[in-house]
């Protein structure tokens, strides 16, 4: 059994990375990329920023590509951060908005509250509005289909939708196509011990909602026959904790539905899998659809 000390250092993303010598050099470093990103997507395309789906404080959505065709696909991006870190955005989770968008896209970057504003279980229902509002307003202007791509603990909440509580209420299930999975976290039943992700149990998780709240441990056959195609990654870089939830999602998904994959890659980590994805010859974002 892991001690507490192991643990802690499984579920800390940046002990794990190759590229900086310090932890909050490589932090800095992946904030600032980002958010170049998001500056320049934000200085060259159409775009409607805080658009609100909900009346908290940032239940708000940006739009990119608002000139597109009202048929172009949509792609969601909802970003990471333990669900609890405030510096974490969507204008430093906007992550290859621009070659999406230049790929025939038009891109949606959420936002959503942050614990302990709201518990983890509230927010798993707030991501579900976010889903409810983007797939209805899909439906509006006639995209032809909807995309989702969550990173970490924002992989969480978009993996979270498709289990069967969430994705039996949701509307307009037939225009979902992919869902990207990118180094997220499916198994909260060590990570609840952890000061790295859930100090002072900030997080509100508790041994009779763990369960639900882990979206590794649910049942998927009520996905047969649906549309979506699931894309799950992890990177060489990482803990064998994540690479493991990895693994187990894939698996839990593989029992509901033929449509899923899970992809290793090399050279990466639970950073720069998503920095890379500003460059228009990432593999996810030369073909979005």
């Amino acid at each position: 059994m892991e001690n507490v000390k192991d643990l802690e250092k499984e579920f800390s993303p940046s002990a794990w990375s190759r590229r900086f010598e310090k932890d909050q050099e490589l932090l800095d470093n992946h904030k600032k990329v980002v958010k170049d990103g998001t500056t320049q997507a934000r200085e060259l395309l159409k775009c409607e920023l805080d658009v609100p789906y909900g009346p908290g404080r940032r239940s708000k959505l940006d739009i990119y590509g608002t000139d597109q065709p009202s048929d172009a696909p949509i792609f969601v991006i909802f970003h990471g951060g333990y669900w609890q870190l405030e510096e974490y955005t969507k204008e430093v989770g906007s992550y290859g908005t621009l070659p999406l968008v230049r790929a025939g896209c038009r891109v949606i970057a959420a936002d959503y509250e942050m614990c302990p504003e709201v518990t983890l279980t509230e927010l798993v229902e707030l991501a579900h509005k976010c889903f409810t509002y983007i797939l209805n307003y899909a439906a509006q202007i006639g995209a032809s289909s909807v995309s989702f791509l969550g990173h970490s603990a924002g992989a969480h909440l978009v993996v979270a939708q498709f289990q069967e509580a969430q994705f039996s209420r949701l509307p307009h299930q037939h225009l979902i196509q992919d869902v990207y999975l990118l180094s997220g976290v499916y198994d909260l039943r060590e990570l609840r011990h952890t000061k790295a992700a859930n100090n002072g149990n900030i997080l509100s998780i508790t041994d009779d909602n763990v369960v639900t709240l882990s979206p590794a441990l649910s049942g998927y056959g009520h996905l047969a026959g649906t549309s979506a195609h699931f894309t799950v990654v992890v990177t060489e870089n990482e803990s064998q904790s994540y690479k493991k939830m990895s693994e187990d999602m894939k698996d839990a998904l593989a029992k509901g539905t033929d449509n899923v994959k899970l992809i290793l890659l090399p050279n990466r980590d639970h950073f720069d899998i998503v920095e890379q994805l500003n460059d228009k010859d990432a593999e996810l974002t030369k073909n979005p659809h």
